[in-house]
């Protein structure tokens, strides 16, 4: 049974929902992560702690390559994409590459909001609700029989 115009509709803004909070959840998880990462003196505890937060970005930055692959796939431009990774790309890789440093810290000042950016890009510009009512496009040998 083909789906509705209005069931589409429902389906879509479904997924923009989920989207919208896979991304949420991923820069929450992130902050939180980054928070636990900083320390000023290495006690176990703060090791420990640090340990953690470390898993938690990595944990934020899956989530975030996992809503850029999939705003691609809703046909978001490939900017509004790369918008949505970059705190994936330079807060996970220089917590990954550069050990007990603050200049993730520093990336997330600049990458979280590029990411919301990419969020609120994604949300104008991916319109699945202007695609459900189109006609789908025509062949030329179509085009050309109707004259």
């Amino acid at each position: 049974m083909p789906a509705t115009g209005e069931g589409r509709r429902v389906l879509w803004l479904g997924l923009l929902v989920v989207w919208s909070a896979l991304i949420a959840v991923g820069i929450t998880v992130m902050y939180t992560g980054l928070r636990k990462a900083g320390y000023f003196e290495p006690t176990e505890e703060a090791l420990e702690l640090a340990r953690v937060g470390k898993l938690q970005v990595y944990a934020g930055s899956a989530a975030l390559v996992v809503a850029a692959g999939w705003a691609r796939m809703m046909l978001t431009p490939i900017w509004a994409c790369i918008l949505v990774a970059s705190p994936a790309v330079l807060v996970g890789g220089l917590t990954l590459a550069i050990d007990n440093s603050l200049l993730p810290h520093l990336a997330a000042l600049v990458t979280f909001p590029m990411a919301v950016a990419g969020l609120i890009s994604g949300l104008i510009l991916a319109r699945p609700l202007g695609r459900v009512n189109s006609a789908p496009p025509r062949s030329p040998a179509e085009a050309a029989e109707s004259g």
